[in-house]
């Protein structure tokens, strides 16, 4: 059965990409996160399952606003603890710019 549900999450985040966020496109409005908000809800539902990932994705879409957050955003790594009945607390509701990690270089050139 979580494999039925998930897959419905999956056609949901589909249906997103290949009409509202067009929409959207078109009138402006652009993802301001690195990765999408597509690619981020199928990456929280791949590694937190359908009900979690689900709510994580959705505190995302409504971060990604005129005013919202902005920035190098990735999925969790953990699923928080949360009791089930607080499902809202899974997402991330923090609006805001979120910086790119730093970039260091292993073997830097020699001058």
């Amino acid at each position: 059965m979580a494999g039925i549900r998930r897959k419905a999450v999956y056609g949901l985040l589909r249906v997103y990409k290949l009409s509202f966020s067009w929409i959207f496109y078109t009138a402006g409005a652009r993802c301001q996160h690195k990765p999408s908000c597509s690619e981020y809800g199928a990456e929280c539902v791949a590694r937190h399952g359908w009900w979690a990932g689900g709510w994580m994705a959705f505190a995302r879409f409504i971060r990604c606003r005129p005013g919202g957050s902005f920035g190098h955003d990735p999925a969790p790594a953990s699923k928080p603890d949360v009791p089930v009945w607080q499902p809202w607390l899974y997402g991330d509701w923090k609006s805001g710019g979120r910086p790119l990690p730093e970039q260091q270089v292993e073997n830097p050139p020699e001058a």
